[in-house]
């Protein structure tokens, strides 16, 4: 096997993993965006499913596997926060966004 002329950079690729967010991160993240669009909306159960389905296929897309997909989108729902009485999306944007710094 030939000996590699150039060093492999560990700190580069440290500083990368530890700066680029989860997949889960990732799909709130996506969503709180997707939420921003209408960000008066009173969200309800169903304007959330709506968003984070759009969201994961954002983030995920086709090239993904189906356990990674699996995965991310378990540790998303693990963070994911009760919507409020009267709460709108712009809120629950700000909020989802502070669940994804969690995982």
């Amino acid at each position: 096997m030939p000996e590699r002329t150039e060093p492999f950079d560990v700190d580069a690729l440290l500083v990368q993993i530890l700066t680029t967010p989860t997949l889960g991160a990732q799909i709130l993240m996506n969503t709180a965006r997707e939420l921003d669009e209408q960000p008066f909306l009173v969200i309800t159960d169903e304007d959330l499913a709506d968003a984070l389905t759009k969201g994961t296929e954002t983030t995920l897309g086709p090239q993904v596997p189906a356990l990674v997909a699996e995965e991310a989108m378990l540790r998303s729902a693990a963070v994911l926060p009760e919507i409020r009485p009267g709460e709108t999306a712009g809120e629950f944007a700000i909020r989802l966004r502070s669940a994804a710094g969690a995982i």
